[in-house]
């Protein structure tokens, strides 16, 4: 089959096209056609190499998320048919620890992720467990957006703060694959939304998913808008992706008893910074991490989708041939949404 794949790490240069073998399934396995792959900045850290402990092998294909048809399934597979088409649920995960059985499967002790401790989806086949695929009916491009970053937007947003109508959140990295959901899902709660970013046409998008304020982060100063427009009071939700860059500035913007919500900082191998714990504590904010949801987030998010209330926010599509421009393009952070591979 044709895949792209990384034998080594590095910038986006090292990933490759070409023939690989085809994917094998056990009993309990499906065999997917790979009709798209969304990206996602993970797999920007898998390619520099900031998950080396996770790969077990190269050449090792990158990719999360995707759509696609059902190919082939083993002879215990009883949840899809061959030719059914199906989104790929992205956490691995064993079933039986202590998280999975209270329904926390986004926390089990053997916790992994398509594309980073197995082969992913930027290739025309797939193998998975049955359990890490769900019947999809929309197009396929769009479809493979609705994984990893719409799922931890959800998450985050929905089970992680108890954010409400009227309130005020702030969306750090609003242009990125996880933040354009971000900003639907707060609308969709009748929260009021803020977001910042370098360029008028992104703030133009971003306004019309939803975002209430857009702040051009070159030309203002973040905190004294976001301050102006809260009445001094500061925002009740920050949804920092950024972290490093930003953990502080979020800090500050928050209003007393406020919430931080800390999630995938990008493209860095390191994600430590110092942060002001005496603002942190006299405010009495209260800092949330989180990585992913559960398939009942993606059951939740997606039922919202059909609904017509969330909505894929498409920047680009490119030939599977094509990674290496496209991980450019994700490197570059000049896109507003995902950026999708169209795999023929």
């Amino acid at each position: 089959m044709k895949a792209a794949f990384i034998r080594r790490y590095g910038g986006p240069e090292v990933i490759e096209y070409g023939e690989i073998d085809d994917p094998k399934i056990s009993e309990n396995e499906v065999l997917v056609r790979v009709k798209a792959a969304s990206l996602n900045s993970l797999d920007g850290v898998v390619r520099v190499g900031g998950y080396k402990q996770f790969v077990k092998k190269f050449p090792h294909i990158l990719g999360v998320d995707f759509a696609g048809v059902v190919e082939k399934v083993g002879n215990k597979v009883n949840n899809v048919t061959e030719g059914q088409r199906v989104i790929g649920f992205p956490v691995l995960y064993d079933g039986t620890c202590e998280y999975c059985k209270g329904g926390m499967i986004n926390l089990c002790t053997s916790f992994g992720v398509i594309g980073r401790d197995i082969n992913g989806s930027y290739a025309e086949l797939i193998s998975v467990p049955q359990e890490n695929v769900i019947p999809f009916e929309w197009d396929y491009e769009e479809a493979s957006t609705f994984q990893l970053s719409l799922i931890t937007a959800w998450h985050a947003l929905t089970k992680r703060v108890n954010l409400r109508r009227g309130m005020n959140v702030f969306v750090w990295g609003g242009s990125g694959g996880v933040g354009v959901f971000a900003i639907q899902i707060a609308k969709l709660l009748g929260a009021n939304v803020i977001s910042a970013t370098s360029e008028e046409w992104k703030a133009k998008k971003l306004k019309e998913i939803g975002a209430d304020l857009v702040i051009n982060y070159k030309e203002q100063d973040v905190l004294r808008e976001v301050m102006q427009y809260t009445n001094g009071k500061g925002v009740d939700v920050v949804f920092d992706s950024l972290g490093p860059d930003t953990l502080n500035s979020s800090i500050k913007m928050t209003k007393k008893g406020g919430d931080i919500i800390v999630l995938g900082v990008g493209i860095k191998e390191s994600d430590t910074t110092p942060i002001n714990l005496r603002a942190l504590y006299i405010k009495y904010i209260r800092l949330h991490g989180t990585v992913i949801g559960t398939k009942d987030d993606l059951v939740e998010a997606i039922s919202k989708v059909k609904e017509g209330k969330i909505k894929a926010v498409i920047d680009s599509v490119f030939s599977l041939k094509d990674a290496v421009e496209a991980h450019k393009k994700l490197e570059e952070n000049k896109k507003v949404g995902k950026i999708v591979l169209k795999i023929d």
